[in-house]
């Protein structure tokens, strides 16, 4: 069984667990840690350790972290450094954390690294002289 922990500065990681439940119906083993927030203290590490408690043998626990060298990123990493069926994925985002949940594949490094890769961040813009002249259907295509 795969699991997940999204774990953030901020409420970062609760919302991509909301976008990833509004857009997929699923937040089952998504478990999630808003860290530093001014109106309540967080113990990261124990979370974290709590999280790896849930992880059998058999599973696999994917976690994904909001700053490569953050400090989320270094309690995560600290504590999941030797284990072999833990992948940790910082700097995400929402295609990518989308991509990665609902990948029906055993994941591998390399896998899950073919998988970050298809979801790229990317520049969008319209051509601005020909946006009122398009419509609805048009814009969303």
């Amino acid at each position: 069984m795969k699991k997940y922990l999204i774990a953030s500065h901020g409420k970062f990681a609760s919302g991509l667990k909301s976008s990833v439940q509004i857009l997929t119906g699923k937040t089952q083993n998504i478990t999630t840690i808003d860290a530093y927030l001014t109106d309540q203290k967080v113990d990261v590490g124990q979370k974290v350790e709590d999280f790896l408690k849930t992880i059998k043998a058999e599973d696999w626990g994917i976690i994904f972290t909001d700053l490569v060298g953050g400090s989320v990123n270094r309690e995560v990493l600290l504590r999941t450094n030797q284990q072999s069926n833990i992948f940790v994925i910082a700097s995400v985002n929402l295609p990518t954390v989308l991509s990665i949940m609902l990948d029906i594949a055993q994941p591998t490094k390399e896998h899950l690294q073919n998988l970050i890769n298809e979801a790229p961040v990317q520049l969008s813009e319209l051509d601005k002289q020909n946006i009122n002249e398009l419509s609805e259907d048009e814009f969303l295509l």
